[in-house]
């Protein structure tokens, strides 16, 4: 699909068929989501413009995710899209910039793009060239980041009011805690290659006027803030993962003493009644009358004597 949007005299124009259009001046933005290999090349031709291939997009040397030209300039970034089976994926998303036209290239559909387009069309004023646009876009990203680490965040502290000597210690919830790592991870991630990209920006030869650049250096800001966020709920779920893990020895412990309290009071019974149970001639008490009486009378009194001195000892 190819959207592009065209200044008029009094509003932003949205054209969707590549093959009718023709004017290419006053161009503002030219958006590429899942495009066929005819729709790249028809708008290539059109914009006298070069994609990079998928392959370069991944690529994560920096010379790669940024490459800047005397009449272009490349910027590669990952972008995280929700997903079914794993939470979370990490999209490649290419922006070029060429004269005052954006063009970018995508493989989903992201929320950071649709709200920019609706600011667009909200406040056409402010949109005069590309870099406005790729500016918003990334200030879009960086605040639905932002709405992510909160997210993250809330979710943790759900877990940690969980955690208990009460609560059920069972292996999910320790593979809950791990997936809140991989996710967190990836969140900085994707926060850290939006600082490289950016501080590139910021660094570029006449690209982004001095209003630009502002809006640029407070997105590093932003972007610092959300990496020392991500920073503590990483050492919140290293808390939260040791804390459970000590819960589950504290647990161990308590079922271990369990058995051995069990074994102990029962051991003196068992030594008694193992006495009284060897094959000897003379063993007295196997003719009196009340010797039955009496071996049961000392079993429960030795087990009796042995739970006291426990809870004497505080043991019990």
């Amino acid at each position: 699909m190819i959207r592009i949007f065209q200044l008029d005299e009094t509003s932003v124009r949205k054209v969707r068929d590549i093959d009718s259009f023709s004017n290419t001046e006053r161009t503002l933005w030219v958006d590429l989501q899942n495009p066929t290999p005819a729709e790249i090349k028809s708008v290539e031709e059109k914009f006298d413009v070069d994609f990079l291939s998928q392959q370069e997009q991944l690529e994560i040397e920096s010379s790669s995710r940024y490459i800047e030209e005397d009449d272009f300039m490349i910027a590669n970034s990952n972008f995280l899209v929700p997903d079914k089976e794993q939470r979370y994926v990490t999209v490649p998303v290419s922006f070029l910039l060429k004269d005052d036209t954006l063009f970018t290239y995508r493989n989903a559909d992201l929320k950071s793009f649709a709200d920019t387009v609706k600011r667009i069309k909200s406040r056409r004023a402010v949109f005069s060239d590309g870099a406005q646009i790729l500016i918003s876009i990334f200030e879009s990203r960086i605040d639905y980041d932002a709405d992510l680490v909160e997210l993250v965040s809330g979710e943790i502290k759900a877990i940690n009011r969980l955690l208990d000597l009460d609560a059920n210690l069972d292996r999910e919830m320790l593979l809950n805690i791990n997936d809140y790592q991989e996710l967190t991870m990836s969140i900085r991630e994707n926060v850290v290659d939006k600082q490289r990209v950016i501080s590139s920006m910021i660094r570029s030869d006449g690209w982004f006027n001095d209003l630009e650049q502002q809006r640029l250096r407070t997105l590093i800001k932003d972007i610092n803030s959300l990496i020392d966020h991500t920073n503590f709920i990483f050492e919140r779920l290293e808390f939260l993962q040791n804390t459970y893990l000590g819960l589950i020895d504290l647990e161990q412990n308590r079922v271990v003493k369990i058995f051995t309290v069990v074994s102990l009071v029962f051991l003196p019974p068992t030594l008694l009644a193992s006495i009284w149970g060897m094959n000897f001639d003379e063993m007295p008490e196997i003719h009196w009358k009340y010797g039955y009486i009496l071996a049961l009378a000392m079993m429960v009194f030795s087990s009796a004597l042995t739970v006291w001195i426990f809870r004497r000892k505080n043991w019990l």
